[in-house]
C-alpha cells in the first residue's frame, strides 16, 4: 500500500509541474472548442466602470448587414424566438443586421441598469399610449427597423418579451458571425506572452472563429488555468487535480 501511495505522491508532483506549463493548457484548449454560439457579449459604446480584467479580441470581422435568404440561423417556436426571427428577417432585408445588433445591445444595457425600464417592460397594465411614450424617450438611439419593431410589440401587447427577444437576436448574430466569448482564469496575472499563446492556440484550432478573450485572476485555484465559454468549462487548475488525487488516496487508505 505504501508503494501505491508513493506512486500517487509522485503523480501529484508531476501534475503540479505539468499544470504550471502553459503549453499543456494550450494543447487542451485546441480540443475544447467547436464552432458554436457564444454566451456572452461586449457593449462597445456604453459608459461603464473600468473592469478588473483585460479583454483581448482576435481580428474584428466586418459588420454583417444582410444574409442570403434573410432567414435566422436557428428556428425556434418560443414566443420570443419567433419575434426575434421576424426582427432578424426584416433587418436582413433592410441591410441593417449590424445596426439592429447595436440596438439590442443598447436595450439589454437599459434592462440591466434601469429598474424603471425593467418595471415598464414587466408591467402589462400600461396602456398602449403610455408604452409608446417610453419608447419615444429612447428611439433617438435606435434604428428605424427597431423603432417599428417596438411598435409592433406594443400593438401585440408583447413588449414584456423584449429582453428575451434582444438576447435571441444577439445569439443569432453571434452564430452568423462565428463569435466565441472565452474567459480564462489563472491563479496570478498571466504574462503577455502567455496570453498571446492561449489566443493563438484558440485561433489555430478554430479557423474563422472570432474570439473575445477575458482574463481573470482567482488565487484559490492555486495554479494552472480554467476556461469558460458559454455553458462549457475546462478545468486544468492545480486545485482540481489535487482534489482529485486526494480523493483517490483516501480510497486507497480505507
Amino acid at each position: 500500500q505504501m508503494c501505491i501511495r508513493d506512486r500517487y505522491q509522485r503523480r501529484v508532483h508531476g501534475e503540479i509541474k505539468s499544470i504550471g506549463d502553459i503549453t499543456m493548457f494550450t494543447r487542451l484548449a485546441k480540443a475544447f472548442f467547436v464552432p458554436a454560439r457564444a454566451a456572452a457579449f461586449r457593449l462597445p459604446n456604453v459608459a461603464r466602470q473600468a473592469p478588473a480584467f483585460r479583454n483581448f479580441a482576435t481580428e474584428r470581422a466586418p459588420d454583417i448587414r444582410s444574409v442570403p435568404g434573410h432567414k435566422p440561423p436557428v428556428l425556434e417556436e418560443t414566443v420570443h424566438a419567433r419575434y426575434a426571427s421576424v426582427l432578424f428577417t426584416i433587418a436582413s432585408q433592410k441591410e441593417a443586421l449590424a445596426a439592429v445588433l447595436e440596438d439590442m445591445r443598447y436595450i439589454k444595457e437599459l434592462v440591466n441598469k434601469s429598474e424603471v425600464f425593467r418595471n415598464f417592460l414587466s408591467n402589462t397594465a400600461f396602456k398602449r399610449r403610455e408604452q409608446q411614450v417610453v419608447v419615444d424617450e429612447i428611439k433617438a438611439n435606435l434604428s428605424e427597423v427597431t423603432i417599428n419593431f417596438l411598435g409592433t410589440l406594443i400593438d401585440n401587447k408583447r413588449i414584456d418579451v423584449l429582453p428575451k427577444v434582444a438576447d435571441k437576436y444577439i445569439d443569432y448574430y453571434r452564430i452568423i458571425n462565428r463569435e466565441e466569448a472565452v474567459t480564462i482564469i489563472s491563479a496570478k496575472e498571466l504574462a503577455e506572452g502567455d496570453r498571446q499563446r492561449v489566443i493563438a492556440a484558440l485561433k489555430e484550432s478554430n479557423k474563422g472563429v472570432n474570439f473575445t478573450v477575458k482574463f481573470n485572476v482567482d488565487p484559490t485555484i492555486l495554479g494552472g488555468l480554467q476556461m469558460y465559454s458559454g455553458n462549457r468549462f475546462m478545468d486544468a487548475s492545480m486545485i482540481s487535480r489535487i482534489t482529485k488525487i486526494k480523493s483517490e488516496l483516501s480510497r486507497i487508505s480505507v
